[in-house]
């Protein structure tokens, strides 16, 4: 039933002469392995545009090989090293308590171990999704171009933002692939909310993690990577357009 109401739901997208506007992003890369050259294979196989954000907390000149070869690639920060300093309310890398100053010398130090990478665009990725009262401030005054988190359809801000929205996972009980039709399911309800609010070109962010992906994940995600009826912009094109 899911499949079939995005069915329908994409019937008047076509019907106003509209194609939906995605982009990708993939979590919690950090050297090169198996699974992050299968994922670059299939956006280069699809030429779906790819964001990778990558973990700081080492030397990642490892990966300067795989992201040449593969310009479609771009490539941003994925928090400063992945801890979890939160007390408590969920995971986060920078405790209530820590103050501008420091989280804008955290991202300085991480950037510069990426910054000299092919493909690196100056955004940030927060791990876990998780927002820090001061990020925004420390961002800008780190000079950074934009920053991804989730689940805002037009965030607010002086920064640039461009959220992803839809996790290919679920992750109680251990990470797996969402399901078919738990996938249709939201994937309908933001398109949606796009068209009844008439925002077109608002982008959806498809969301995964390499590491993570069982067999059913891969198989789906080259299905869905491979529909022609979805325009798949890189981030530095949706920058670009404001």
């Amino acid at each position: 039933m899911r499949r079939l109401l995005l069915a329908l739901e994409l019937r008047r997208w076509r019907a106003a002469g509209r194609r939906p506007v995605l982009w990708w992003r993939d979590d919690d890369a950090r050297e090169d392995t198996p699974a992050l050259r299968r994922l670059i294979a299939l956006s280069v196989a699809t030429s779906a545009p790819l964001t990778v954000a990558a973990i700081p907390d080492g030397d990642r000149e490892g990966l300067a090989p795989l992201l040449a070869a593969a310009p479609g690639v771009t490539l941003v920060q994925h928090g400063v090293d992945h801890r979890n300093r939160r007390a408590e309310g969920g995971s986060g890398e920078f405790a209530a308590e820590t103050g501008v100053e420091e989280i804008t010398e955290a991202l300085q130090t991480g950037w510069a171990r990426l910054a000299i990478l092919p493909g690196a665009v100056k955004a940030f990725v927060p791990p876990w999704n998780f927002v820090h009262p001061a990020l925004p401030e420390a961002l800008s005054r780190a000079g950074y171009a934009a920053w991804s988190a989730w689940a805002e359809r037009r965030p607010a801000g002086a920064l640039a933002r461009i959220d992803a929205h839809l996790d290919l996972l679920r992750w109680g009980g251990g990470a797996r692939f969402r399901g078919e039709g738990a996938f249709a399911g939201r994937f309908t309800r933001l398109l949606a909310e796009r068209r009844q609010a008439g925002d077109w070109a608002a982008p959806i962010g498809l969301l995964t993690h390499h590491l993570d992906h069982d067999e059913a994940a891969w198989a789906f995600l080259e299905r869905f990577l491979a529909r022609r009826d979805l325009d798949w912009r890189g981030l530095p094109d949706l920058l670009a357009e404001g």
